[in-house]
């Protein structure tokens, strides 16, 4: 009967499992005193996509939910930083493709381009 009983409980937690998927969390400008110039960096864990496949990466993912990368986007990509200095790339993306990318496990985190002032310090 426990047995039972705790199988049962378990069904809904094992139905909300698609729900609770991995979200990476967006660093906004504003947190750290800047203002977004409506670019994002997006940073990738160690390991989990080749620095050399970053774009097929990007658009298998966009492709795969039915969005694609505007005109702004595509020019404003900015894919060959060398792993061993940042594991990411950066451009000028729509909501749709933050939100794609947000929900993929090897995105650690997302961040606003802040504006620097010309000394370099955010404004």
């Amino acid at each position: 009967m426990f047995i039972c009983t705790v199988a049962l409980a378990l069904i809904p937690l094992s139905l909300a499992s698609p729900v609770l998927q991995h979200l990476a969390p967006i660093r906004r400008a504003v947190d750290f005193g800047g203002v977004s110039v409506g670019g994002h960096t997006i940073s990738i864990k160690a390991d989990t996509v080749d620095p050399k496949n970053r774009l097929q990466w990007l658009n298998r993912l966009l492709n795969a939910e039915g969005v694609t990368l505007d005109y702004n986007a595509t020019q404003s990509l900015e894919l060959g930083w060398s792993e061993m200095i940042f594991n990411g790339f950066a451009g000028t993306f729509t909501p749709e493709v933050i939100n794609v990318l947000r929900r993929q496990p090897e995105v650690a985190w997302i961040e606003e381009r802040p504006s620097l002032n010309r000394v370099g310090v955010l404004t």
